[in-house]
């Protein structure tokens, strides 16, 4: 009976949640690790997380439908890598940094009958997060948490090669400052190895020095977790992704903004209960963009977690 009442509150809680925010759109496949663990962590506890992102896109939507429009652009690639730091200040209170760099942000054009590249790189924007445990309850396994952080660039000029300034799409960074608050709630049922997960993530960004400001981030998350075997973990995400539309000089840029709902399939292994390695797939399953965009196909990544307890004695 209390597993009953406890599922139904999460469930109606997430469904809350979900539905208020409505969703983003071509931010799938955005610069985001392969891990779960975005909880606070026990105090003088550190985490480093290293991870790697791949993402396609080879399709124009309208709205909700393929476009049948014919285009020079042809498809569109990235590979980014990370890391995250994380430090239990208390038992409370965790702070987050993270750092990524683009591999390659890659465009292809098929101009005459022959592939065109044009390809971008360089470091993205990092971040900084202060996370707090509102509600922390071992008994009860449930724990609700907020966060609030900053996130900065590594340079405020965009880039150039070769003398020519890359298109918006290609540039690493969005060369501004911007603002991220989160809310996280996780419950766990040991008896039967399960623990559900809703992650909730709103990011604003401001604009840069040429006026361009790229539309806020609204991330709706659910997660179910599920122990396979020893030392390994299976997860279902579904994930509701919403942009607004990017402006420049306050007139707000038509083709940009929009949704995506991805479902992500993860697979997590456990070694000593400190290293912990995660590979996951997203598929775009319902797709809603203002204007006509290119849509993204495929993403998959992976992570490396290491746990260290600093307050252990020898």
């Amino acid at each position: 009976m209390y597993f009953k009442k406890t599922l139904i509150t999460v469930l109606l809680f997430l469904f809350f949640i979900t539905n208020q925010a409505y969703s983003q759109c071509c931010s799938m496949g955005s610069p985001a690790g392969a891990s779960t663990y975005v909880g606070v962590l026990a105090k003088n506890h550190l985490r480093f997380i290293a991870f790697y992102r791949y993402n396609y896109l080879d399709t124009y939507f309208e709205g909700n439908k393929v476009s049948g429009v014919p285009t020079a652009l042809k498809r569109s690639f990235y590979n980014f890598a990370g890391i995250t730091v994380s430090y239990g200040i208390t038992k409370r209170l965790t702070l987050d940094a993270d750092i990524g760099y683009f591999i390659n942000k890659t465009q292809v054009y098929n101009i005459s009958g022959e592939d065109y590249r044009i390809r971008g790189f360089g470091l993205s924007n990092g971040s900084l997060t202060c996370k707090y445990g509102a509600y922390i309850k071992p008994q009860k396994q449930m724990e609700l948490t907020v966060g609030l952080g900053v996130k900065f660039p590594f340079s405020v000029k965009p880039l150039y090669i070769d003398g020519t300034r890359l298109a918006i799409d290609l540039q690493p960074s969005s060369n501004a400052f911007g603002l991220t608050g989160q809310l996280i709630f996780s419950k766990d049922f040991p008896k039967i190895t399960l623990r559900l997960m809703s992650v909730n993530k709103y990011d604003y960004n401001f604009a840069n020095a040429d006026n361009y400001q790229y539309g806020s981030n609204i991330t709706n998350s659910i997660f179910v977790s599920k122990k396979v075997v020893k030392n390994l973990f299976a997860v279902l995400q579904v994930r509701n992704e919403f942009r607004f539309k990017d402006y420049t000089k306050n007139e707000h840029e038509e083709n940009t903004g929009g949704e995506v709902m991805i479902l992500s399939a993860q697979i997590s292994y456990s070694l000593f209960h400190q290293w912990h390695i995660a590979g996951l797939f997203d598929y775009p399953i319902n797709k809603n963009y203002n204007g006509r965009q290119l849509s993204p196909k495929y993403s998959f990544a992976f992570s490396l977690t290491r746990d260290l307890n600093l307050s252990k004695k020898k």
